[in-house]
């Protein structure tokens, strides 16, 4: 007799629900189960599974489960059971993050304590009771099959076993232990890199408008795929040799090869802003992309050593000064080196008095193509430096457009995990009918490629969200997204950036699904690190709203402000908050744009809060008729507007009904 993955020593069922126990024995047979001197009964059916139920349950525990065949004599037995709050935990890389991960960006200094130290610290000081908190991570698994059973085993939060939990999911399932008091259990299955639809089954894939194109290329493709004649290797790159306009660099064009040299006129060119995405800012899409900085070399660092160093390209680069060669990193398809930071060293004998120009070509065969991190030339003789960061100019050598890798047929199949479905049947499935209070979700990064695909995310996302309730066999299942984290430039405002457009479709899901609700990170996030270190700001964030939403704790504040009202009298546009208590502007930054009939955006040169401090009015002077509004539209945002609790309100976008 065989138990499912979950039912193991040390695992947290769910209270006040019917609890699903299943399994696998002889075709059949007579199956009983006994928990807490409660016994139930059936039969497995011809195959040999079975499912049982036991009836709802205050917490409680320790207890042990026993599940017999009595006529043929075979029995399993599970001890340390605990009744209590069950979450699943699921998502992208950000939800991945263990507790112990250090996945700092840049150079590090061995003497620094960074945030993710000091906040695992922090959760081993703050739990008290780490038997009743207790997280089980799946496994990945992108076999292609839809599987019954997974890895994983139920952890107690000790400190060891601390480092390897999620870290939302671990601060999120403390701050319901703690509040509640009861048992908590946390089962994390997440996946760095993938997209909504890989979590989504095949089968309400195929039944929305939104992918059912796509649900019929997964089949098309997975039955023609060579993968399944190899074992499986999920760590394997993608073959990009098989993908259309994924292509090798070459090498240096010939009517490029002067784009290096000092005196080269690069006033044609387009500018673009470093740190940044030359794909974001609509310089050019994957392929070979120059930039160039002119510079001033002091007298004093004539003949001196220098280095750039500090900055990152994604994904490949060759980088000179006044036109020498001075490194490169990255060949072939390599994908490993977007985030590493290049430092390279500069010869005395180059160093001259006067202008200097560094110029980066840069190489991205697929996903973003970007120049980040903070450049700078520093001299190593005296330690001084000359950031480099701010407007450079921009070129495209070769101009694929975007190609986006992930959603490319040519891919699917087994082992890839972008494989639309397969995340489900490998990640999701072996889970099922486990009795779970709800879902906290932190995903978003990977459908925000471009716009177009960010405002299908809110139909995307439902569909899941609706197929993961089914599948859960619990239609009011609550649901609680993290709103995307900043990331790239901090700016007050970008018109087209998919990753704000990604958001709105959240927020727009979830003041539509009366289960469905969201934590915002909106202000929490990294500018060189699409990976924040902060994560018990967000785990907190989701605590609360589950607290305040599922648990109904009123002293719980779910949210920042949410837009509840708009009036428009003149030129002025009023917005009405919930969760406004204390409504706050942190800073004079334009985060406020409004656009007339004419369809241009112009910032609000009149922010004020008003007297109720539960709303504000804005307007501009270059608008008379406002009809549409933005608030902190960009990918890094700064976001201005926050509750008394000190919680960001979402980017928004307003649009005035015909």
């Amino acid at each position: 007799m065989i138990l499912a993955s979950l039912f193991q020593d040390g695992a947290i069922l769910q209270r006040d629900m019917d609890i699903p126990v299943w399994g696998k024995t002889v075709p059949n047979a007579l199956i009983q189960a006994e928990l807490d001197g409660k016994i139930t009964r059936t039969r497995s059916a011809a195959d040999g599974s079975f499912i049982l139920y036991f009836p709802a349950r205050e917490a409680g525990g320790p207890y042990t489960l026993t599940v017999s065949a009595p006529e043929c004599g075979k029995s399993v037995t599970v001890k340390d059971i605990l009744i209590g709050e069950v979450w699943v935990a699921s998502g992208q890389s950000n939800m991945v993050y263990l507790l112990g991960s250090d996945w700092r960006h840049g150079e590090i200094d061995p003497a620094e304590v960074c945030v993710a130290r000091k906040q695992e610290a922090l959760f081993n000081e703050m739990i008290v009771e780490p038997d009743k908190l207790r997280v089980f991570m799946v496994d990945k698994c992108a076999s292609g099959c839809r599987e019954s059973s997974c890895q994983g085993k139920w952890m107690k939060m000790t400190p060891e076993n601390a480092a390897n939990a999620t870290a939302v999911g671990a601060w999120f399932g403390l701050g319901l232990q703690m509040h509640l008091n009861i048992p908590v259990g946390i089962i994390g299955t997440a996946w760095g890199g993938t997209i909504a639809e890989a979590w989504t089954s095949y089968e309400a894939l195929a039944n929305n408008s939104e992918t059912a194109n796509m649900a019929k290329l997964v089949r098309r493709t997975c039955w023609a795929s060579k993968n399944w004649e190899k074992p499986l290797d999920t760590t394997a790159p993608l073959d990009f040799t098989k993908i259309p306009g994924v292509e090798k660099d070459t090498g240096i064009a010939e009517n490029a090869r002067h784009f290096a040299d000092t005196n080269f006129d690069d006033s044609s060119w387009k500018e673009m802003h470093v740190p940044g995405s030359w794909m974001k800012q609509n310089i050019a899409g994957n392929g070979v992309l120059w930039a160039r900085k002119s510079i001033n070399i002091p007298e004093s660092w004539a003949n001196s050593p220098l280095k750039v160093t500090g900055g990152v390209v994604d994904k490949h680069d060759t980088t000179f000064f006044n036109g020498v060669e001075i490194g490169k990193t990255g060949k072939d398809f390599e994908t490993q080196f977007y985030n590493t930071i290049r430092t390279y060293s500069i010869p005395p004998e180059l160093v001259k008095p006067g202008k200097a120009v560094i110029a980066v070509r840069a190489y991205s065969f697929f996903y973003d193509g970007a120049i980040r991190g903070m450049w700078r030339l520093v001299n190593e003789k005296s330690g001084e430096s000359i950031e480099l960061i701010g407007n450079w100019q921009a070129m495209a050598e070769v101009d694929r457009g975007v190609l986006n890798v992930s959603h490319s047929p040519a891919t699917f199949g087994p082992g890839n995990p972008n494989t639309p479905g397969i995340l489900f049947d490998g990640m999701v499935n072996p889970l099922l009918p486990y009795a779970v209070r709800g879902v906290i979700w932190y995903q978003g990064e990977s459908n925000a490629t471009d716009v177009k695909r960010a405002i299908a995310y809110r139909d995307i996302l439902q569909n899941m969200i609706d197929d993961w309730r089914r599948a859960f066999r619990n239609p009011d299942m609550p649901f609680i997204m993290v709103q995307l984290a900043g990331f790239g430039n901090k700016e007050n405002f970008c018109c087209d950036s998919s990753w704000a457009e990604l958001r709105e479709s959240q927020r727009l899901l979830t003041a539509n699904d009366p289960d469905s609700f969201m934590a915002s990170a909106i202000d929490i996030g990294e500018e060189e690190d699409i990976h924040p270190q902060n994560k018990f700001d967000v785990g907190k964030r989701l605590a609360m709203s589950a607290l305040h939403h599922v648990y109904q704790c009123a002293e719980a504040i779910p949210s920042g402000p949410e837009i509840n009202k708009v009036e428009v009298t003149g030129n002025k546009v009023k917005f009405t908050f919930d969760y406004a208590d204390k409504l706050k502007l942190v800073s004079d930054e334009k985060s406020f744009y409004i656009a007339g009939s004419n369809g241009e955006f112009h910032s609000a040169d009149s922010v004020e809060l008003n007297e109720d401090e539960k709303s504000l009015t804005i307007s501009s002077s270059l608008v008379a008729d406002p009809v549409q509004v933005k608030y902190a539209w960009a990918d890094f945002p700064i976001p201005t507007l926050f509750n008394g609790a000190g919680l960001p309100a979402s980017s928004f976008r307003w649009i005035m009904e015909k």
